[in-house]
């Protein structure tokens, strides 16, 4: 068929199928409620300064945990948590104690943050191993993209010794997702490995000794063990280390893949502190007899970072943007499912710990109040970003799944423009809480902007890199009324809305798509 053609049939298929939604009358109706001034009035309540950033296990986190119950109270949103709207989220900090704990490398004692930062064992307060090491190149077993690095290396029995970096071959989201240490303890530990070290230039590895003698984070699952997206938490490894690249790039320098080069001695003692935080529920029940027991699940992390480092004098890291406006904007969403018809039921879930390491969420995502199966998609609300005319999106995770057939009918209702991510190596597929909701099967997206504009003289990109760079975990991210475009809050919050509703009433739930790679390995296609 001619180019042409096609593209007139594509145009015609999806003109069709878009029809019901623009002749839905009730659907009409609420899509005049999204108010602005209800959205201003959240955000400024969640960054003001009396809330001292949302820190987890703080006050002022417990402060917008109040004043999310009540809000949700105020628009008839029913609790659906443990206790009324409450899902109790234990966190756990560990710290490797430098003192008790040694490193050596062959007959060499090892600078524990100097030149290896063992990290803390979550489960286990003494640890100790004692294994050779075999070298994996980057340890990223990948057969589907043309790469394995440990194809035909045996490491059962053995610590696996890795360096960083992804293929550039590979797709965005892929890429995201190998680039996480995760995933490459989750591969060696599933051969056999007992340990894994990862080696990593400076500033990564300030990064990570930091973690391991300032504290790690983790959640205390119901079984009473700790898992997080943390090597550190992985039941099959008897320890995870860190190396300075610095430090070690003289043995990098004569070895290959599958290659011995060394016996690795370790022990890590590590002292554990938790503390008490929650995710916030409640659920919209649906109307049809049988999809109601099927669930739409909206999430937004509540919390930000509390206070850090002064900058001109402020250390209350209020998060504005990140993510009060995310939150108002969920509220917002479930104003209008509270006046919708569905189907299918929807929980509405304000997530703790997201700047800890998406813990709320993965916490949920795997506990859920309701049964995980009966969990057809997530609509994840991180930093919307709501500083200029919103005329396109980036909705990341939606091609992976039909929900791409969803975004592309909403965007199309709005007149928005679907575009392709335009920072895939910022990873923001897997760094935000419907990465949680991924990693346990389930379809999931959060949208974010894209650069169309209509004024020739803004830079879209420039704008967004500049706000990111001036403003992004810092204290300026407060509430000003001028930093905000609040036409732009109303499109977004009508956007997440539809994606959701056409979910919520289509009997066909949401499902991976066939051969995608996050559908093959999370989602059992």
């Amino acid at each position: 068929m001619p180019r042409c053609l096609t593209l007139i049939g594509l145009f015609l298929s999806v003109l069709v199928t878009a029809q019901p939604l623009a002749k839905d009358k009730d659907l009409k109706k609420v899509m005049l409620l999204p108010d602005k001034e209800a959205i201003k009035s959240r955000i400024k309540f969640l960054a003001d300064d009396k809330l001292v950033g949302r820190k987890p296990g703080m006050p002022g986190y417990q402060m917008a945990v109040d004043y999310a119950i009540e809000q949700l109270k105020s628009l008839g949103v029913q609790p659906k948590g443990d206790e009324g709207y409450l899902q109790k989220v234990v966190l756990r900090t560990g710290k490797v104690d430098s003192l008790q704990s040694a490193f050596f490398w062959n007959d060499t004692q090892l600078r524990l943050g100097k030149d290896i930062a063992v990290m803390p064992d979550m489960n286990n307060a003494t640890n100790a191993g004692e294994a050779d090491v075999v070298f994996i190149g980057l340890g990223i077993s990948a057969p589907h993209l043309g790469h394995d690095d440990l194809a035909g290396i045996d490491v059962k029995g053995k610590i696996v010794l890795m360096t960083t970096g992804v293929p550039d071959k590979f797709p965005a989201s892929e890429r995201a997702h190998f680039n996480s240490m995760v995933t490459r303890a989750d591969m060696a530990a599933a051969r056999g490995a007992i340990g894994a070290i990862a080696l990593v230039g400076e500033p990564a590895f300030k990064q990570a000794s930091d973690g391991a003698y300032k504290g790690s984070r983790g959640i205390v699952n119901k079984t009473g063990r700790v898992s997080a997206r943390s090597v550190a938490t992985h039941s099959n490894l008897k320890f995870y280390a860190v190396g300075n690249l610095t430090s070690f790039g003289a043995i990098l320098k004569n070895i290959k893949p599958g290659e011995m080069v060394a016996r690795v001695k370790a022990n890590a003692a590590t002292r554990y502190t938790d503390l008490v935080s929650y995710n916030i529920i409640g659920w919209i029940e649906g109307s049809d007899a049988k999809l109601k027991e099927e669930f739409v699940v909206h999430t937004a992390h509540l919390d930000h970072i509390g206070k850090g480092a002064p900058v001109k004098g402020d250390s209350i890291y209020n998060g504005a943007h990140d993510n009060a406006s995310g939150v108002a904007c969920v509220l917002e969403i479930a104003k209008l499912y509270k006046k919708s018809k569905l189907k299918r039921s929807v929980l509405i879930a304000l997530v703790t710990a997201e700047e800890m390491g998406l813990l709320g969420s993965s916490y949920l995502a795997a506990n859920p109040p309701i049964d995980k199966k009966k969990i057809v998609a997530n609509i994840n609300t991180d930093m919307p970003t709501l500083i200029a005319p919103l005329l396109s999106i980036e909705p990341l995770g939606a091609k992976h799944s039909s929900l791409m057939k969803e975004v592309t009918r909403a965007a199309q209702y709005l007149n928005l423009e679907v575009q392709e991510d335009h920072i895939p190596d910022q990873v923001r597929f897997v760094r935000s809480d419907q990465y949680s909701f991924i990693r346990e099967g389930i379809p999931a997206l959060a949208i974010k902007y894209g650069l169309k504009t209509n004024d020739p003289s803004l830079d879209l990109k420039k704008l967004i890199d500049d706000w990111t760079k001036e403003h992004y975990h810092k204290p300026s991210d407060e509430y000003r009324e001028e930093s905000f475009n609040f036409d732009a809050a109303i499109t977004y919050v009508k956007l997440n809305y539809l994606i959701g509703y056409m979910v919520a009433n289509t009997k066909a739930r949401p499902v991976w798509n066939t051969g995608d790679f996050f559908g093959e390995t999370f989602g059992g296609n």
